[in-house]
């Protein structure tokens, strides 16, 4: 099953990401296959972020106003 959430980013660690949802809510979700640089976890903390989750595991993250391809 996938789905698209959009939030802030909020925190990015080994094996899980932290967003919070447009009502203050921090959600944590698992990562698989993710790579993402270090430079840009500094440049995107705290702005919005599209994330698409496969299984509930986030497999791709983009900076909102970038496609996410489904």
């Amino acid at each position: 099953m996938q789905n698209v959430i959009s939030g802030r980013l909020a925190g990015l660690e080994e094996t899980k990401i932290s967003l919070q949802l447009n009502n203050g809510e921090i959600k944590v979700y698992p990562r698989k296959e993710l790579s993402i640089s270090l430079q840009w976890v500094f440049e995107n903390m705290g702005q919005p972020v599209v994330c698409l989750l496969k299984d509930g595991a986030v497999t791709d993250l983009k900076p909102l106003g970038q496609k996410v391809a489904v």
